[in-house]
């Protein structure tokens, strides 16, 4: 079940959206949320409960990585090890955007987070509505693309919702609290945010190609960017 569904228009929203989100992620809740790629599923990082429901309501099975929108660049040292400079580079150049990085995580972050194993990918959106979210809370939110796993991303974010509803309308625990549709992503195409890693610190690898382009990252950073 949604318990609430609002629609926005990129950055213009109703006030106190941005309150009540912010306090539903806080306690533990599960939102569907716009970024400037695509929508996700999201829940703050450490809520074990909400990580677990949305893999559930996903149909995700395995230790396939989700991405953590981040508050700011100060959160890769404080998730992170082993951070090349060619990193910042990255951050410095294509954050807030379209760009998710691989790290090592810390040990730590893995011991509060299970569901983060060796690496964990950070972005910083560059959306008006989830940029302030993220921020307000000051904590990293989880966010995996609004679709079943293995399946494409959808055209009709309502009519995708409306049956996930269906389909699990008998089970409570796979509720969404809020789910806020940005309507100028209705209308687009659609690509997920580009994904690099720098685990292999001596070279920055191409794991998949989105919105950017391997080459657009090369011009722009004057690094060089392995595909895989």
């Amino acid at each position: 079940m949604i318990e609430k569904l609002v629609t926005i228009h990129g950055g213009s929203y109703p006030e106190d959206l941005l309150d009540t989100a912010a306090s539903l992620l806080k306690e533990g809740a599960v939102v569907v949320h716009p970024t400037e790629t695509i929508h996700g599923f999201g829940c703050r990082y450490d809520s074990i409960e909400a990580v677990e429901r949305i893999m559930r309501i996903k149909g995700r099975e395995g230790k396939k990585p989700m991405i953590l929108l981040v508050p700011g660049k100060g959160w890769i040292e404080r998730l992170c090890r082993e951070v090349p400079e060619a990193a910042w580079r990255l951050a410095e150049l294509f954050w807030p955007g379209a760009l998710t990085i691989v790290f090592h995580a810390r040990q730590q972050v893995r011991q509060n987070c299970p569901w983060i194993y060796q690496t964990v990918a950070l972005r910083q959106t560059a959306h008006p509505f989830t940029a302030q979210l993220v921020q307000k809370i000051d904590l990293p939110v989880v966010s995996t693309s609004l679709s079943r796993s293995g399946q494409a991303l959808p055209r009709d974010f309502r009519r995708f919702l409306d049956k996930l509803v269906e389909q699990f309308k008998t089970d409570n625990s796979l509720r969404l609290e809020l789910a806020i549709i940005d309507e100028k992503l209705e209308n687009g195409s659609s690509q997920p945010s580009t994904i690099v890693s720098v685990v292999d610190k001596n070279s920055i690898t191409l794991i998949r190609e989105g919105a950017l382009t391997a080459e657009e990252i090369a011009e722009i950073s004057g690094l060089n960017v392995l595909r895989k």
